[in-house]
């Protein structure tokens, strides 16, 4: 358990440093696009579509990073009233929702992504195969489903804050 807390320590900070510069990136990006909007008569159409697919990265990762430390979607009305054995069943049984949940997204993410490749899509702005930007919606999942276990193992071994707090 130890090497794989490891590595996702090393993930996550990889992660961490993805969404960092992403969200620079794209803050960057769209005052641009607003000062060229105003300044002249130009617009920067391409900018538009290049922001909204790595928001979705963005949103993507960020859940997964939410989910590293249980904060992503929490019941806390019921979850806090738990002792601590109630909050490890509870925990397995939220991970097993989340899993699925994320399974299906991934799959459904895979299949989407393989349909765009056969198809030869583009996108309209910047003429790039779609399946470059629909890619990040398994990536997500992946990382979604990853961080979702280490969660639920930090919950067992007694190293989530929800647990330590009750000790």
């Amino acid at each position: 358990m130890k090497a794989y807390k490891r590595v996702m320590g090393i993930v996550a900070g990889f992660e961490k440093i993805v969404t960092s510069v992403i969200l620079v990136f794209v803050t960057v990006l769209t005052f641009t696009n607003v000062c060229v909007r105003y300044l002249t008569p130009n617009q920067f159409a391409w900018s538009e579509e290049l922001t909204i697919n790595l928001f979705v990265l963005l949103i993507m990762l960020g859940c997964g990073l939410s989910t590293r430390d249980g904060s992503l979607i929490s019941l806390s009305l019921i979850f806090d009233r738990l002792g601590v054995v109630g909050k490890k069943v509870f925990v397995i049984i939220i991970t097993f929702a989340n899993i699925t949940f994320c399974s299906i997204l991934l799959k459904t993410g895979i299949d989407k992504v393989l349909t765009q490749m056969a198809n030869g899509k583009q996108t309209p702005s910047l003429l790039l195969p779609e399946w470059i930007f629909t890619v990040f919606l398994p990536i997500g999942a992946a990382f979604m489903i990853l961080h979702t276990i280490e969660y639920c193992i930090d919950v067992m071994t007694n190293n989530a804050d929800c647990v330590k707090t009750e000790e």
